[in-house]
């Protein structure tokens, strides 16, 4: 190809690209009229999710605040399940948002860098393809939530594992006479772990607003995925009605963790399983092996 056919095919798509981005820019300013039917459904939607300092990352490095600024004015969704997996986690989305941006640069200029190396060792490149840095700085964006999500499980059993705990603390506190919201903050208190901070701050907050944190403590259930929390929620509300919460909370517990047994049981069986087919094929390997040499000798003297 000559260089000057070359030159101009990067001229004529340069221009088309920012051609292309004045138009995006020019529709995405314009005021459009919402839809009736738009507005009403906007208005009888759930409230949006507030979003806290701790939610975005109270670190002050260089990374939190790029992924900060990213979320609240490049506006970069985030979904209700990242939101989920990185509460669970205790990433903040100020962090996760700057990974992903650093990546998806990085992934987008190691062509470029590659083209360039080469050059100075005097290996002379055809043009570097766009498609390779769009399809790297593609896979750069999305290598943080694919990880996130193959983390999700262990971080779930964690977190369950440390409501059990919570339950048992719970009822080593109302043995000693406190009541269902004093033996809740009290245990909450006994540990940094994540549940326990956020049971604690929701706790502290309604404890502020002087009225009791059940309501609260559902919605966090709901958004970090944890029934256990509503179940102990559940059974802490019959000390409204003079119940014994000890032998409750003890049951409770038990059945908690005989299903949470289970379903280790069920894991490690559906492993198990998984396991015997690569042990047949060395045996069926082994079968043909020994059946072949008959079968081919059967075949020659017929």
């Amino acid at each position: 190809m000559p260089a000057s056919l070359d030159l101009l095919t990067w001229a004529v798509l340069s221009g088309m690209a920012v051609a292309a981005g004045l138009t995006l820019v020019l529709v995405g300013s314009a005021r459009r009229t919402p839809r009736l039917s738009d507005a009403l459904s906007a208005l009888d939607a759930a409230p949006p999710r507030p979003v806290g300092v701790a939610d975005l990352g109270g670190s002050d490095e260089w990374d939190a605040r790029l992924g900060r600024w990213a979320y609240t004015h490049a506006h970069l969704p985030v979904s209700d399940g990242t939101w989920r997996r990185l509460q669970l986690s205790g990433r903040g989305v100020g962090e996760f948002l700057a990974e992903k941006l650093i990546l998806a640069v990085s992934g987008a200029a190691a062509p470029q860098l590659a083209a360039a190396v080469a050059s100075l060792l005097g290996v002379r490149l055809a043009m570097v393809p766009v498609g390779a840095s769009l399809l790297l700085a593609a896979a750069g964006y999305l290598w943080p939530t694919l990880r996130l999500r193959r983390g999700e499980h262990a971080t779930h059993e964690q977190a369950r594992h440390a409501i059990l705990t919570l339950f048992d603390l719970v009822t080593l506190e109302r043995l000693a006479n406190q009541s269902a919201i004093a033996a809740l903050e009290s245990a909450a208190g006994l540990s940094d772990a994540l549940v326990f901070r956020r049971i604690r701050q929701v706790a502290d907050r309604a404890r502020l607003e002087q009225r009791a944190p059940w309501s609260d403590l559902r919605a966090l259930a709901d958004e970090l995925s944890l029934p256990e929390i509503s179940d102990l929620c559940d059974v802490l509300q019959l000390d409204e009605q003079g119940a014994a919460l000890a032998g409750s909370l003890r049951a409770r517990v038990k059945e908690l963790r005989g299903a949470d047994l289970l379903r280790e049981k069920t894991r490690a069986q559906r492993a198990a399983e998984s396991m015997t087919v690569w042990m047949v094929i060395p045996s069926l390997v082994l079968g043909v092996l020994l059946i072949a040499p008959p079968l081919l000798k059967l075949g020659g003297t017929g």
